[in-house]
């Protein structure tokens, strides 16, 4: 008896860094070790995990069941984020496509119509039944581009927050510019590609990108008073911890409850791009990016973790106290078990 004690207190000792998982392990899957790449990941927990991306000039969605991978669906154009509010309601986005599935692998695609712009929708986030996507459009005639942020709703269809002045259609369902513009930001279009978007419960959506961190919550305003031009990905727990990643190595972490902010620009560990960013607490944040890199935050320091590849990884997702997903190129995807798993 006194020795199951021992063992109970030690579990409890460790039990504040279930989270942590062990070793980061390759995982097969339908496009392991080809030239195929997977952008994107999200799930409702181990056993219902989707990775998007591109194989052979089609898009590719994966599905984990928690026992394998397969894929789900294929389409004719790839894509690059994917979100969802519950495993019966999830989102996809991709070159000139939006796509929705009710759940059982059933997906619905809708197409851009006007086909003077190509929309490159890049992430995907968003509460319950409202989206967001965020990205970039290239006007084809004018030869120029810029960010843009589209908010869709099963309920009220789709609106333009921010981007071109024209009118993008979606199966007929006008996607309009904001109706006034903030002073403190721009109203049609942003400067440079907006790479990722973060919401908080029910309040605000954040959105990060070649314009910095920005909020919307009913009307754009700049959230961060410091230059972070470069980044491509954000996270948080709440207010007072905020992740940015992004170019050579940069990290930027921000409590935004403050007055004022507190801003703080980390002590670079590598000058590789990093290209997303996730966390279950404020005390375990991964952030994955160029050659394999692998950060990892414990409420006081960053250290980089042994991913074991060379291969880029652009998309990092997983269950709070649970699994951790990393995905990229040449079909890579890795997993990092819970310690509490290991243990079972």
């Amino acid at each position: 008896m006194k020795k199951l004690v021992q063992i109970v207190v030690l579990v409890l000792m460790l039990f504040p860094i279930a989270a942590y998982c062990t070793e980061w392990e390759p995982m097969n899957n339908p496009l392991s070790n080809t030239d195929g790449s997977l952008t994107g990941i999200w799930g409702t927990s181990r056993d219902d995990v989707y990775a998007v991306g591109e194989h052979q000039a089609l898009g590719i969605i994966l599905h984990f069941n928690g026992r394998s991978w397969s894929i789900q669906r294929k389409a004719r154009k790839d894509f690059a984020g994917v979100w969802g509010s519950s495993k019966y309601n999830v989102y996809v986005g991709g070159t000139d496509i939006i796509g929705a599935s009710s759940g059982f692998g059933y997906w619905h695609f809708r197409p851009q119509i006007d086909l003077s712009t190509y929309c490159f929708v890049i992430s995907v986030g968003g509460i319950c039944n409202d989206m967001l996507m965020t990205g970039y459009c290239y006007d084809k005639g004018l030869s120029t581009s810029s960010g843009f942020v589209i908010r869709y709703s099963r309920l009220r269809g789709a609106r333009m927050l921010g981007g071109p002045s024209e009118a993008l259609e979606y199966n007929n369902v006008e996607v309009y510019s904001a109706e006034a513009h903030d002073v403190n930001a721009p109203y049609y279009g942003f400067d440079g590609t907006i790479y990722d978007v973060w919401t908080y419960e029910n309040a605000a959506y954040f959105v990060a990108g070649d314009s910095g961190m920005m909020k919307y919550n009913g009307r754009w305003m700049i959230s961060i008073p410091v230059d972070t031009k470069g980044i491509k990905a954000i996270w948080g727990s709440d207010l007072e911890n905020i992740f940015l990643v992004g170019r050579t190595g940069k990290i930027v972490r921000c409590n935004i409850e403050a007055n004022p902010p507190i801003i703080t620009i980390e002590n670079p560990i590598t000058d590789v791009d990093l290209s997303d960013v996730w966390g279950s607490s404020p005390n375990d944040v991964y952030a994955v990016g160029s050659y394999g890199t692998i950060l990892h935050f414990d409420g006081k320091t960053w250290s980089q973790m042994d991913s074991g590849i060379e291969a880029s990884l652009l998309g990092v997702w997983g269950e709070s106290g649970g699994d951790v997903f990393a995905v990229g190129y040449e079909g890579t995807i890795l997993c990092k078990k819970a310690l509490s798993a290991t243990l079972r």
